[in-house]
């Protein structure tokens, strides 16, 4: 015969004591909730003006990297260095994409005439 294992007998139910019902807490009421990706005023961090710096910007250095293209040779057995190591290419384009980059940085540091300045309450009272 084999071993039987011994199952643990069942506790015997003692009758659960009914818990006292409490009233819910108060719900405190916020002003407004903000999101955290809504915070703060609805209004553009840049201003007009320096997005016309980014546009100016910008089309720098669209017209340095067209003015860089180009150079295909007429014919693939003759060499002209004066097409590619030309002025516009090797002097003009980088110059012109330099300055597109500069007015880009000038127009994210320009300070914005709409940029909202926090006001700080009076602390003289």
């Amino acid at each position: 015969m084999a071993k039987q294992q011994q199952r643990p007998q069942p506790r015997p139910q003692q009758p659960q004591q009914q818990a006292k019902k409490t009233a819910p807490a108060p719900v405190r009421r916020t002003e407004k909730r903000e999101s955290i990706f809504t915070a703060g005023s609805r209004d553009f961090i840049f201003g007009r003006q320096n997005f016309t710096y980014f546009g100016i910007g910008l089309a720098l250095i669209l017209i340095g990297l067209i003015a860089m293209t180009g150079g295909a040779m007429p014919d693939p057995a003759k060499w002209e260095p004066e097409r590619i190591y030309s002025f516009r290419r090797i002097t003009l384009a980088p110059i012109l994409m330099v300055a597109g980059f500069v007015i880009i940085i000038l127009g994210i540091f320009k300070k914005s005439d709409n940029s909202a300045t926090p006001s700080t309450p009076d602390e003289s009272a």
